[in-house]
């Protein structure tokens, strides 16, 4: 099936056309200033690039979170309408899951790392096993220190989270961090049509209601985190 993928997460914009698993054009734009005003001629340029009209596609996939919330509901939205318009079937892919694709030979767990308030993160863990991917830790969004401490084997870190704590991460996990390739460190829309193809065979569509998939820490989270800095400062 001839797929559009989205990927609006991050600063980092990412559109794909796909024919089943394979990658037929992906178009991305690093620190993209407004995913608003630059992704539907994003995606009608690489239709155009392809001599793909929009009545060609089959279905429809999108980035639903966790990440920047301008981001998601721009793609969200945009993809929304589309589905609208065309009665094509719409899946929504956890962003971090779909991350999780940009290492499917690793024989270690892998934890995407993206970033989320300041010096605060979003991550979750996922193993590969028979070419499925295996959710570890649901998705989560804490401290860097909250995210270290729920590492507890060698795991394959990457993403801006892992770009931006590099050193710190490296310097206190020692040999249980271990780097990710570099194209992976970008959410990319070519992953999330990946992420997406069971959930399309399968017929598990996006109903009517459709929001990001924020992660937020409780209040007692952020309090205890709070008064534990209080006290050791």
């Amino acid at each position: 099936m001839k797929l559009l993928a989205v990927e609006t997460a991050t600063r980092y914009q990412s559109v794909a056309i796909m024919d089943g698993a394979v990658l037929l054009a992906e178009r991305n734009q690093e620190n993209c200033a407004s995913h608003a005003s630059s992704l539907i001629p994003a995606i009608q340029d690489l239709l155009t690039s392809l001599s793909c009209p929009f009545s060609a596609l089959e279905g429809l996939a999108v980035s639903a979170g966790p990440g920047s919330f301008t981001g998601l509901r721009v793609g969200l939205s945009t993809m929304v309408g589309f589905r609208t318009v065309t009665g094509l079937p719409l899946v929504t892919v956890p962003t971090l899951e779909a991350m999780a694709w940009s290492h499917r030979a690793s024989g270690h767990p892998v934890c995407p790392v993206l970033i989320a308030r300041t010096d605060e993160v979003y991550w979750a863990q996922f193993q590969w096993e028979n070419g499925h991917v295996v959710r570890l830790l649901e998705d989560r969004v804490g401290t860097i220190q909250n995210m270290m401490d729920s590492i507890r084997r060698p795991t394959v870190l990457f993403g801006e989270g892992w770009l931006r704590h590099r050193r710190v991460l490296m310097d206190t996990l020692g040999d249980m961090a271990i780097g990710g390739e570099p194209e992976s460190m970008n959410p990319s829309a070519y992953h999330v049509g990946l992420a997406s193809l069971d959930a399309f065979q399968a017929g598990k569509f996006a109903g009517s209601r459709i929001s990001p998939h924020y992660v937020q820490r409780s209040d007692a989270e952020v309090q205890w985190d709070l008064k534990t800095g209080q006290m050791s400062s």
